[in-house]
Formats: C-alpha cells, sequence, structure tokens
C-alpha cells in the first residue's frame, strides 16, 4: 500500500488531466466554434439635459417650488398637507404630512417659512428610460421665521434659527413631473459654499 508521501509525489496521468482541461475550457468559454456576434444593442437614449448647469437649474426649480409649497401649508396652520404631495415621493411626503399635522394640532401656524440661502450639484446620473437623477446640496434656513398661536399672535416659544444643508435627489422622468426622491440632512451650516 503506497504510504501518503507517495500519494502525493504521483504524478498525474494525461488522461487525469483530460477532465480537469475540458472544465477549464468551458468556464473560459474557449473552442473552435466562432462566435456568433450580439445584435447591435439598441440605441440609449440621449441625456434629457444638455449640461450640468441645466440639470442644475431644473433641479433647483422643483425644490424652490415646492418650498413656496410647503411654507404656504405651514402658513394656513398645516391645513391641506397634500398640496406638497406633488413634489415628494411617498416616503418623503408621508415624513412631511406628519409635520404638518403636528402643527395643525397644535392650533399653530408660520410666517417667514424656509428660505433657501444655496444649492450646489453633485452630480446627474443619466437613466437608460431617457430620465435622470440631480443630486445636489440644498442649503436652508428659518431666519426669521415666526411662529403664531391661534390668535395670530407670536407665540412665547420660537423655533430656534437653523441653518443647514439637504443632500437632495430630483428624480426627472419621461412624462412623469419630476419628484424629489430623497431629502436628507447632510450637515448643519451652509455647504453650499464649500469645495
Amino acid at each position: 500500500m503506497p504510504t501518503l508521501r507517495a500519494r502525493r509525489s504521483r504524478r498525474l496521468t494525461p488522461l487525469a488531466l483530460a477532465p480537469a482541461a475540458a472544465l477549464l475550457v468551458a468556464l473560459v468559454g474557449c473552442s473552435d466554434t466562432p462566435e456568433i456576434p450580439d445584435a447591435d444593442p439598441a440605441p440609449s437614449a440621449s441625456p434629457l439635459f444638455a449640461s450640468e448647469e441645466e440639470a442644475l437649474e431644473a433641479a433647483t426649480a422643483v425644490y424652490e417650488e415646492y418650498v413656496g409649497v410647503s411654507n404656504q401649508v405651514l402658513a394656513d396652520g398645516g391645513s391641506d398637507p397634500e398640496r406638497v404631495a406633488r413634489f415628494l415621493s411617498p416616503d418623503i411626503f408621508e415624513s412631511e404630512a406628519a409635520g404638518f399635522a403636528a402643527v395643525a394640532t397644535e392650533g399653530t401656524s408660520f410666517e417667514g417659512g424656509t428660505q433657501i440661502t444655496g444649492f450646489r450639484l453633485q452630480q446627474v446620473a443619466d437613466g437608460p428610460d431617457g430620465g435622470a437623477d440631480v443630486q445636489l446640496y440644498v442649503c436652508v434656513t428659518n431666519e426669521g421665521t415666526v411662529r403664531l398661536g391661534r390668535d395670530g399672535m407670536p407665540t412665547a416659544e420660537q423655533p430656534p434659527t437653523f441653518l443647514g444643508t439637504f443632500e437632495v435627489i430630483v428624480s426627472f422622468r419621461p412624462e412623469v413631473e419630476p419628484i424629489i426622491d430623497r431629502k436628507d440632512l447632510w450637515a448643519e451650516g451652509n455647504q453650499c459654499d464649500v469645495g
């Protein structure tokens, strides 16, 4: 009986290597048969925006309109929050609606509202469907916003002044209105002028 050492030192015969070689050829895809060329790929859609500047302009217009409507909902005491739904993904709208409901429950309203202090483009991702996702920083403040009570007078407690930067994705798709698909607090302070 051969020892373990003897087994290790045995040479593999060409017959033993044949199955391994066949497997390797199959995995690598080498063969003598000429490869059939793939059909021409479907032409990709042309980019939605001609430039990054155009993409940033379109995304900022959507966000500015959203902020204007959101400020109006707050000025109206949180009533009819569905007005902002057309700008937001369902998840973001659900979160925003909860905030508006809290304002309505308190019986307060706001004068002033969110003000945009700047925008900075991060990237534009063109989609195969002819759409695009525009990712940007949006810098905002609530400076000068006043909380009003049921009597229309300023309340004793006012919101603290906030200056922050949100990371936002505005999604543009063919034949549908653009929506804000992401809106996350990125950092406190103005990051739009950095870089």
